[in-house]
């Protein structure tokens, strides 16, 4: 009677689950049956009419793709396997390339940012704000941050060729560099002054390992240095993972607000730091490539009091990205929220205004911007 009672029950389960989708599949036939007709009519031509060929996987794939387009959101994207796994490895911080991020502005256009010292780009020349043009010969116009990114990558010892347009000379530059594995650190650190001593820190981007890299640099300048004052350089950083612009926040803040982000549904979650422990006088460089998650931390240290901003106006990216692993091992990155600062602003398309505005030429030999930091911070000190 028991197993028979449970017969029953799955008996009724599954009745009732193929009712609903059944339900659903004539609910779609029946609201959309102009588009569903459409997108069979193009799958039977493109088979029995097309020159070209195309397997059913590449149509679905590309109409999968063409789903996520039609948001008309730039940040979400179908990521094909290969392209998933591009982004899992930049995330962990080490890959073969030839040593930039690069980063799409409002236009479209896809721009070097922060050549990484000691790699093939920085060897070669490419400069900050170089405007790429060719990869390999192929035009990157409507070319996605992403696609750009994936051309750029390759095996140790392979060349890549690349076109820039270069606004400070009004030229276009052809390079031609050969890839090598690129281990990125997210923190590169100096000191300004000695007295009193001033520390400087470079937050490339934000990995993985980003906040135990900067604990670690801060742990050193502090006990090896005896740092009295920071100058913390966001100038380039285009973000990356969320978490870790929460766990650097921790390190200079003290239980205060972070970050809210708030989802499609209008749900709320308020981001606090933990208990941090540096407590020394902040300033920190922003610029128009300062994006995402540096945006969020530099959001944070200013709303909070707890850090001057000096520098341009920040690039305005106040949206949040969830990655959906799919079964084709794939991936569907989709903005999923919106964040706003500990104040309540929404910075999206807007970006932050530093408390000191420093207008940074391309042709500016001196550091106009690290300058100003300087004497803030000293101020600060005394």
């Amino acid at each position: 009677m028991k197993n028979r009672g449970i017969w029953r029950g799955l008996n009724i389960f599954f009745s009732v689950t193929g009712m609903v989708v059944v339900a659903a599949i004539i609910f779609l036939m029946v609201t959309n049956a102009a588009g569903l007709g459409t997108l069979l009519s193009v799958i039977g031509l493109v088979k029995s009419q097309s020159l070209f060929d195309s397997s059913t996987s590449e149509m679905i794939e590309g109409a999968t793709a063409g789903i996520v387009d039609s948001l008309d959101d730039p940040y979400s994207k179908y990521l094909d396997k290969q392209t998933w796994e591009d982004l899992r490895i930049r995330l962990e911080a080490k890959f073969g390339g030839i040593g930039v991020y690069v980063l799409q502005d409002e236009t479209g256009r896809l721009k070097i940012v922060s050549p990484i010292k000691g790699t093939p780009a920085y060897e070669a020349g490419l400069k900050n704000g170089d405007i790429i043009l060719r990869i390999n010969g192929e035009s990157v116009l409507n070319m996605s941050q992403d696609d750009a990114v994936h051309l750029m990558r390759g095996d140790p010892g392979t060349q890549l060729e690349l076109g820039i347009y270069r606004e400070s000379d009004g030229k276009e530059h052809d390079y031609t560099i050969i890839r090598e594995i690129i281990n990125v650190p997210s923190v590169e650190d100096s000191m300004l002054d000695d007295s009193p001593a001033i520390g400087y820190i470079k937050l490339n981007q934000f990995h993985a390992q980003s906040a135990t890299e900067m604990a670690d640099t801060l742990n050193r300048l502090l006990k090896d240095n005896r740092m009295e004052g920071l100058v913390l350089d966001l100038r380039g950083n285009g973000g990356g993972d969320f978490d870790s612009s929460i766990d650097i926040a921790s390190i200079f803040m003290d239980g205060q607000e972070v970050v809210s982000v708030v989802d499609a549904q209008g749900n709320e979650t308020v981001h606090h730091a933990s208990a941090g422990s540096v407590d020394i006088p902040l300033v920190v460089l922003v610029n128009g490539d300062s994006a995402s998650a540096a945006e969020i931390l530099a959001g944070a240290l200013q709303d909070n009091k707890r850090a001057i901003l000096v520098g341009e106006k920040t690039y305005g990216k106040g949206l949040v990205q969830t990655i959906y692993p799919l079964r084709d091992g794939g991936a569907l990155k989709l903005t999923t929220s919106k964040y706003y600062t500990p104040d309540g602003i929404d910075i999206n398309e807007i970006g932050i205004t530093p408390d000191y505005i420093v207008e940074q030429k391309a042709d500016e030999t001196a550091d106009l911007q690290l300058e100003k930091a300087l004497e803030l911070v000293k101020k600060e000190i005394l």
